[in-house]
């Protein structure tokens, strides 16, 4: 019988990493390491300003969203569709038939946003753990109780 491989994909809002798994008690192996320079020069979709909203006809405008915040998450955006993007060309050449994501909470909900629909279908995992950090063997430890690696 031919072994399920498994495209895993961990990431934050400034890097990125792509494992493959080739079967159960196989492990990982890295496959790509992205940081948040691949987004420079890239056709990065800024917001010029913050939204403005008025209370009620006639009244004063005021900005909705500190302009901080609001690069922090047209930053994460554009890095998320660009690891989006890279990964499901990995995954159109048809090597793969599971997709795992384990990101940090506010980058998993961006990376929900940017699926195509072929990644959904092949999604059986994901969790809001960061674990870019962690070297292959722990992040199969973590994942031990969901998914077997």
């Amino acid at each position: 019988m031919k072994p399920i491989k498994t495209l895993v994909l961990l990431a934050n809002d400034a890097t990125a990493r792509l494992f493959r798994n080739t079967g159960p008690g196989k492990g990982l192996s890295e496959i790509e390491d992205f940081s948040a320079s691949l987004i420079a020069g890239a056709n990065v979709r800024y917001a010029d300003r913050p939204g403005r909203n008025a209370a009620a006809p006639g009244m004063a405008h005021h900005a909705t969203v500190d302009l901080a915040e609001a690069v922090e998450e047209q930053s994460r955006a554009a890095f998320v569709r660009v690891v989006v993007e890279e990964t499901a060309k990995r995954f159109a050449g048809g090597e793969y038939v599971r997709l795992v994501i384990a990101a940090a909470p506010a980058t998993l909900g961006a990376l929900r946003a940017h699926l195509p629909e072929a990644l959904k279908a092949a999604l059986v995992l994901d969790i809001a753990k960061d674990f870019v950090r962690l070297p292959p063997d722990e992040v199969v430890k973590r994942l031990e109780g969901h998914i077997v690696l």
